[in-house]
């Protein structure tokens, strides 16, 4: 019995240890700045911000804190070829 309990001992605290790197993945790459609530960075991804002036005032009133997007992926700006005829 106490090897069961030291088992799911031991389960959940790498379980509650490994969240924030789970949770990192959940960013759209879209956008360069987020904000993240919750104690010690345990919340949620808000991935929505282009500028960080923007993220600053959401963050202001949602209370979190801005930070950049570890997914942030940018465009590729399109350069159009010119057709020789």
């Amino acid at each position: 019995m106490r090897s069961v309990l030291a088992g799911t001992a031991a389960l959940a605290a790498v379980l509650a240890t490994d969240t924030q790197s789970v949770q990192a993945q959940v960013s759209s790459p879209r956008n360069p700045y987020c904000i993240r609530d919750g104690v010690n960075g345990r919340g949620t991804w808000d991935c929505g911000y282009y500028n960080w002036q923007q993220c600053l005032a959401s963050a202001s009133g949602a209370g979190g804190w801005c930070t950049e997007n570890p997914n942030y992926q940018p465009r590729k700006s399109r350069q159009r070829q010119r057709r020789r005829y």
